[in-house]
């Protein structure tokens, strides 16, 4: 299959900034060059651009045979590295270390190729007009793990976007993968060595972020970033293409880590069952298990945004790579999701049983559903560190509940005999008498507080709140228009 990318998106570009080219803005408006205080060498012209055949095909002056040629390439790198030596001190509000053009100026693929092969993969072949059968699944797994981790991958595999959504359905398996390697630190640092829970959990998170290169939390920490700091569209996916990290970020990656911390520390030391129904009602325990049911379920939450939301258009030094998700994006059908839910009803199964299995699904389906609305409401859709942040978010709120599990379940029953029992004392139905009974519980009472503030605070933003998203992108357009003007 002809190379998407003339070297392989390599780990380093992965971890430099998304905020190096401003030639997309992601929501179809045109770049202001006098906005953008960075020292950028040519910035390109912008439109309505809804394929990614029309993202990668920005109007500077080449064709797409130009865009071919190893001697255009070689030319233009040969340009930025001019560019680069000439400039001794680099421009301190820079947000990234390669000169602009860097990333771009590897790219030989032609737009309109990337364009077949995205339609010849939606047909099930693979642009050369032999199919994609099971033997590409092997190639698609494959790209997934390079994709999430920093570990090696047989030397046939790249980074292959095609491959890279057609494989959206294995992330939960390799979250499984993962799982289990960090619950094995565990057990071997709370058992063998016997270090407290908490240390052990320490250990087991930070190899975690080693491994996967901090993947995910970098998604969380840019989003905070972004949906904190934005007051308009464009603001928050300014903010988010930003490789700096800002107050917000910092301060949403410390509570994450330091909540799953706790929450690991309190589970304490792992029981394994593995059994899908288990006769006796005894079901695994402990941090270890908890590791790999969070690992794997965590990671639904993506194929299910990727197929149920719009792509948006990412900008920057990865652009070439990421733009071609927006039409690749189809690759993820139902059949795979499908398969994903499956696959983590299945582990969840195994750990927890049936019923516990349906309870941790349908709250990462939910979490995913509201994540997905927020996306649509503040980005048009989802991205990839939108994505990380709800991977993020998803796991931290499943360790939340199997932490909670059993207060849960006994709040449940508490207020259940509250309301049976004011029903019994009495004739007909007395919603007061209800409410009193269950305000009286010393259990159920911080619950009922709880509940009471969520629904002034929506109340009150909702009827007191500032204008929409959309409202306030509108009145900043009309800004700068009447600067423009005048």
């Amino acid at each position: 299959m002809p190379d998407m990318l003339s070297d392989p998106f390599n780990p380093y570009i992965a971890q430099t900034s998304r905020a190096d080219s401003p030639s997309q803005s992601g929501i179809g408006e045109k770049y202001d060059e006098k906005e953008d205080t960075r020292d950028l060498a040519s910035p390109s012209s912008q439109k309505q651009m809804p394929t990614a055949l029309d993202f990668v095909n920005v109007d500077d002056g080449t064709s797409d045979s130009d865009a071919l040629s190893p001697k255009s390439a070689k030319d233009s790198a040969s340009s930025t590295d001019d560019t680069s030596s000439s400039t001794a001190d680099i421009d301190e509000s820079r947000t990234t270390i390669l000169p602009p053009g860097a990333v771009e100026s590897r790219n030989y693929t032609s737009p309109k190729q990337i364009s077949a092969e995205i339609q010849a993969f939606i047909r099930g072949t693979d642009g050369n007009g032999a199919n994609l059968g099971y033997k590409s699944e092997f190639r698609t797994f494959f790209t997934i793990w390079m994709f999430l981790t920093r570990l090696p991958s047989p030397s046939w595999i790249d980074l292959h976007p095609g491959f890279l959504m057609r494989g959206m359905c294995y992330f939960p398996i390799v979250g499984s993968i993962l799982g289990g390697m960090y619950a094995i630190v565990f057990d071997f640092l709370d058992v063998s060595m016997g270090l407290p829970a908490t240390v052990a959990a320490a250990v087991a998170i930070g190899s975690g972020l080693y491994i996967t290169g901090c993947f995910h939390e970098d998604g969380l920490a840019d989003s905070a970033d972004g949906l904190g700091g934005g007051w308009s569209k464009s603001q928050v996916l300014k903010i988010m293409t930003d490789s700096r990290v800002g107050t917000f970020g910092c301060a949403s990656l410390s509570l994450f880590l330091f909540i799953k911390l706790q929450l690991l520390g309190a589970l304490g030391s792992s029981s394994w069952t593995l059994d899908l129904f288990s006769n006796d009602g005894s079901f695994s325990s402990g941090a270890g298990p908890a590791i790999l049911v969070a690992q794997t379920l965590s990671r639904l939450s993506a194929p299910y945004l990727i197929r149920t939301r719009d792509y948006v258009a990412e900008v920057g030094p990865k652009s070439p790579f990421y733009l071609f998700m927006v039409e690749a994006k189809y690759l993820v059908t139902w059949p795979r999701v499908l398969f994903a839910m499956a696959y983590c009803f299945l582990v969840s199964t195994l750990v927890y049983g049936p019923v516990f299995a349906l309870v941790l699904i349908t709250a990462v389906l939910t979490v995913a559903h509201l994540a997905g609305n927020k996306g649509d409401y503040l980005l048009g859709g989802v991205m990839g560190d939108f994505l990380g942040a709800t991977i993020c978010i998803t796991e931290m709120l499943l360790l939340i509940l199997i932490v909670a599990k059993d207060s849960i379940i006994e709040s449940y029953q508490t207020a259940l005999d509250a309301i049976n029992s004011s029903v019994n004392g009495q004739e007909g139905f007395n919603p007061l008498q209800q409410i009193t009974a269950l305000y009286s519980n010393d259990q159920l009472r911080p619950l009922i507080h709880f509940v009471f503030l969520a629904t002034a605070l929506k109340i009150w933003c909702t009827a007191v709140g500032g204008p929409d998203m959309y409202d306030r992108e509108e009145r900043k357009d009309d800004k700068d228009n009447k600067k423009k003007d005048d």
